[in-house]
């Protein structure tokens, strides 16, 4: 098996060392890259002067229009000030091009960051079987429930997905042209930067939660509330998409693959914020209780090995993914 080294002329270590362009070129690269994002959402009605869209489905198409075209604008960034991947896309290397963003066809990485995250809402799937029939007593039955209540999550999840605009904004465009900007574009410029891993994890997830303050603005005008309470609920979505994000960019650095990030961005769409309340007051509450700590336990102790980059054919430390 060839290894295509995605750097090409200086190796990972060298580039790493002597960066072609500074750190603060990075981070300003990477500011440019969420405003860039969030900007475009507003472009049909700002720069376009469009009139307001008819119906919700219109609106949220415009919007996933701008998303992916923001997507491929970061990209074209993020290639230009690598260097190398324009070189790879000239040549006609498109799967070295491609590895530069984590898209690589070798050791997919999906199952195990999937049932990972899965731990962490290991409480939560067991509170929505359970509670599909409370009136089910007997081991059998109780077991029968909670195969049923992931079965018919699952499913109206899948069905929804042909139907429901907001499925696709929260299963599909939302998470894949996030992690493509927030993870994909940022993580490989602040790594030919010369940032260490620690900090490149600790960075692009401020980017990511500062993306989401638009949010703000979307609550005080058009949902007609007050400042207060737009900065409490925007405050709040800032303080859970930047924890996401170390754990999306975690997996990322971990994997060097898109897919890694990308599907467990997706679970937690699908499973939402835990319903804390609900927990408390189901007649399964200790159980419920006692699967949680169970599944905060197993993740803790399974995030490494579950993670490790012998797995996924990644050599942690350099600049740019590998593409075998």
């Amino acid at each position: 098996m060839m290894c295509i080294d995605v750097c090409r002329t200086m190796g990972a270590k060298a580039m790493a060392a002597n960066p072609s362009f500074s750190s603060g070129t990075a981070i300003l690269a990477c500011a440019a890259m969420a405003v860039l994002y969030v900007g475009m959402l507003y472009t049909p009605s700002l720069l376009f002067r469009l009139p307001p869209a008819r119906t919700i489905n219109e609106h949220y198409i415009r919007r996933f229009t701008c998303s992916v075209v923001a997507s491929v604008l970061a990209s074209g960034l993020c290639f230009w000030l690598l260097g190398s991947p324009i070189d790879m896309l000239r040549n006609g290397d498109l799967p070295a091009a491609l590895a530069v963003l984590g898209i690589r066809r070798d050791h997919v990485a999906t199952l195990y960051p999937l049932l990972l995250t899965a731990l962490l809402y290991l409480g939560p799937l067991v509170m929505t079987a359970l509670n599909t029939d409370e009136r089910l007593e007997d081991e059998a039955k109780v077991e029968m429930g909670f195969i049923q209540g992931l079965f018919t999550r699952t499913r109206d999840n899948v069905i929804s997905l042909t139907t429901d605009i907001f499925a696709w904004r929260n299963y599909i465009v939302g998470p894949l042209t996030e992690e493509w900007v927030f993870r994909a574009c940022m993580v490989p410029v602040l790594l030919c930067a010369g940032y260490s891993q620690l900090k490149v994890m600790l960075l692009c997830p401020l980017y990511f939660g500062l993306a989401h303050l638009n949010h703000y603005w979307e609550t005080v005008y058009p949902e007609n509330r007050n400042h207060k309470i737009a900065a409490l609920i925007t405050g709040f979505r800032f303080a859970y998409t930047t924890i996401f994000g170390w754990y999306a960019a975690f997996l990322y650095l971990r994997t060097g693959h898109l897919v890694a990030p990308l599907v467990a961005h997706i679970f937690c769409n699908v499973m939402g914020l835990p319903a804390v309340g609900d927990a408390l007051e189901s007649p399964y509450n200790k159980v419920i209780g006692l699967t949680f700590l169970v599944g905060l336990g197993s993740f803790i102790c399974l995030l490494n090995p579950a993670t490790s980059p012998a797995l996924y054919g990644y050599m942690p430390g350099q600049c740019l993914p590998t593409a075998s």
